[in-house]
């Protein structure tokens, strides 16, 4: 299940996975919305998180 209490902001490196590190996939992309949103899961089957864009954070 997705913790959506902890969400991670886009950056321009590649996406890795915050609990084990390794890099993850979209599974589904909602960057064309307002809210710029992305869920990612990793290899290891048990992590998905989920990314948004936050125009403010420099």
């Amino acid at each position: 299940m997705i913790n959506f209490s902890e969400v991670i902001v886009y950056s321009d490196q590649p996406t890795t996975c915050p609990k084990c590190g390794l890099r993850s996939e979209i599974t589904v992309d909602l960057s064309h919305t307002n809210d710029v949103t992305q869920i990612h899961k990793c290899p290891n089957e048990k992590c998905e998180f989920v990314m948004q864009y936050d125009i403010d954070f420099k």
